[in-house]
């Protein structure tokens, strides 16, 4: 007879590999990066949703750490990181799920754009006033439409390739400090990803970005 055994699902792991996926199918695209007003829409769909991805992938990891050490209140991410003494890195996190309300729920903007020789420029641009909430006023300076600290773009037609690299390299953070501090909080040291045909660690094929 068998022995029965705990079991606690948790999707990181398994988001890995399609998030690798996403960035190659970006990648055969070319992407150039955006001009003042966007990216190209193949550059930005992927961008985009390799940032959401991720930053799941933060969410999962920390709420495994948080049901490991027996917490059972429903702190998020970044107030986790924050318990277990991250620091800075708690800080950049909550830029991360600012970005990621900004696509999920697509914040609009009102903006006036023109055309010359170097291609799209932006004259104005304003956010509808129903969008954001108060981490996203904490975070973003409206001036320029990029967060103070990790300057991710959350004009969403300019999320990018350089954007989803930034989040990417953010995860990683996230995930080895969590390993540092306990073994128990990832569960597997640097798991691996096909890229290219090959298995990479997945904080190797992050690093080489």
């Amino acid at each position: 007879m068998q022995t029965p055994h705990n079991y606690v699902p948790v999707l990181f792991a398994s988001l890995l590999q399609p998030i690798v996926d996403l960035f190659d199918h970006m990648e055969k695209k070319e992407p150039k990066g955006p001009n003042e007003v966007q990216a190209s829409k193949h550059e930005n769909g992927y961008a985009a949703s390799i940032a959401v991805l991720t930053v799941i992938v933060i969410e999962s990891v920390c709420n495994r750490a948080r049901h490991v050490y027996g917490l059972v209140d429903r702190n998020g991410a970044v107030q986790t990181l924050r318990e277990l003494q991250a620091g800075g890195l708690a800080d950049d996190v909550e830029e991360l799920f600012v970005l990621r309300d900004v696509i999920a729920h697509n914040h609009i903007w009102e903006a006036i754009a023109e055309d010359d020789t170097t291609g799209l420029t932006l004259v104005s641009a304003t956010k509808h006033p129903s969008y954001g909430d108060a981490k996203f006023n904490r975070t973003v300076d409206l001036e320029i439409r990029q967060t103070r600290r990790l300057h991710l773009d959350i004009f969403p037609a300019r999320i990018h390739r350089q954007t989803a690299i930034v989040v990417l390299q953010k995860c990683v953070e996230v995930l080895r400090f969590l390993e540092n501090s306990d073994t128990r909080l990832v569960g597997s040291t640097d798991p691996h990803i096909i890229w290219k045909s090959r298995p990479v660690a997945f904080y190797q094929w992050v690093d080489e970005l």
